[in-house]
């Protein structure tokens, strides 16, 4: 293997997000934070991988202890927007560039990746423009699931594929063998980057008692199947940050 696996997490409120989507879900009571475990977990791994968070901004300060524990112990901060709602059709630089500053107001330290929720793009689908966005806003580079390339402003480390199949995600690797994600990782021709949600390693999710529409089913179906295998592939390969592989 001659390119190195990325783990990333995205650290977002679950309940949240499905709101963004028009989808309220009753949030339990007394419900915890996972990024304490999330971090017990990586340290206790022989290769000692080195993870990137992408945090969504209005979330940080709920875990923001549970942030500097992750900085103290060499992992890496990045942008997930200043909110989890879809890009603006106006004022995106600025967007940007607030996500970015209250992460580094908050922790003293320089934010210099971004990926969108939902790996979005801006409307009108002009890939370029927004590449220089990002550029403008002060990034210097991007992960998400477009790869605009040598025309690029921002180095781009786009989620491992596999024949057109997201196969870094964690979504998709609880319907597939890990051989397979494995193979994907180990012949991949660039960085390979794996993609979590802060929600896939604690115990944020509602049951799944608490399925009622479709869109919740195909949430959680399965989900319990996602940290097993992110811990196989970093015991595997080990990890390192985003930031590391694009300098």
């Amino acid at each position: 293997m001659t390119h190195p696996v990325c783990m990333t997490v995205d650290v977002e409120d679950f309940y949240d997000g499905m709101a963004a989507l028009g989808h309220t879900v009753a949030r339990p009571a007394g419900t915890p934070d996972g990024l304490v475990s999330l971090l017990d977990r990586l340290e206790t791994q022989p290769s000692k991988p080195k993870v990137t968070l992408f945090v969504v901004g209005n979330y940080a300060e709920s875990v923001r202890f549970d942030l500097d524990a992750f900085v103290a112990a060499g992992h890496e901060i990045a942008s997930h927007g200043p909110d989890h709602g879809r890009l603006p059709s106006g004022g995106l630089v600025a967007w940007l560039r607030q996500g970015r500053q209250v992460l580094e107001d908050l922790l003293g330290v320089p934010v210099r990746g971004f990926r969108s929720p939902r790996f979005d793009i801006p409307g009108d689908g002009d890939l370029e423009r927004y590449r220089h966005d990002l550029a403008e806003a002060g990034y210097h580079y991007v992960s998400d699931a477009s790869l605009l390339g040598a025309r690029s402003p921002v180095r781009e480390v786009p989620v491992l594929s596999w024949r057109g199949v997201r196969v870094g995600g964690g979504s998709y690797q609880r319907l597939l063998p890990f051989s397979t994600v494995a193979a994907a990782a180990r012949s991949s021709t660039q960085p390979a980057v794996l993609y979590y949600h802060s929600y896939d390693f604690d115990g944020t999710l509602p049951p799944l008692t608490a399925m009622r529409s479709p869109m919740l089913a195909r949430q959680l179906l399965g989900r319990g199947r996602i940290a097993p295998i992110a811990w196989r592939l970093t015991e595997r390969f080990g990890s390192e940050t985003c930031d590391h592989v694009t300098r």
